[in-house]
């Protein structure tokens, strides 16, 4: 995080929220590397002290391990999340995989979906109703291959 963006949030934490208090702290993940922001720890490596919440974190701060994902890309998990947690002890998930229109090259992240065309963020390829179509260009749901 750049210094000038450090110091223009240094108001912001003058008087940390504490989530704790109402007994509601969330975890956000990044959807390509997994990185887990939880708002009772904070990052301090990022200028964000513990309970801090995700309401404070700016909306241009993008994921601090790969650098690709931005704060609007990070799913929410429980508590206080909308997701599961990111893992359960002894199960193994699959990673999120993206999937690419061959007509026009629009990307279909299955940790994203398409909530504008009524498909929820972790929405598996395969439970992406047949139906479904290209927003970008109207191409069926058999034009898209895996991507990467």
């Amino acid at each position: 995080m750049a210094s000038s963006s450090a110091t223009a949030l240094s108001g912001v934490f003058s008087q940390p929220m504490s989530m704790k208090e109402s007994g509601v702290m969330a975890r956000y993940q990044c959807p390509d590397c997994s990185y887990v922001y939880d708002e009772e720890k904070g990052e301090a490596h990022e200028g964000f002290p513990p309970n801090t919440s995700w309401a404070q974190i700016p909306a241009d701060w993008a994921c601090p391990d790969c650098a690709v994902r931005d704060k609007p890309d990070f799913i929410p998990l429980g508590p206080g999340g909308q997701g599961p947690e990111p893992s359960v002890a002894g199960v193994e998930t699959e990673p999120f995989a993206k999937w690419h229109c061959v007509t026009c090259g629009h990307i279909y992240d299955e940790a994203l979906g398409d909530p504008d065309t009524g498909v929820a963020p972790g929405t598996r390829w395969a439970d992406v109703p047949d139906d479904w179509y290209c927003p970008d260009c109207g191409a069926t749901k058999e034009a898209y291959e895996p991507y990467g």
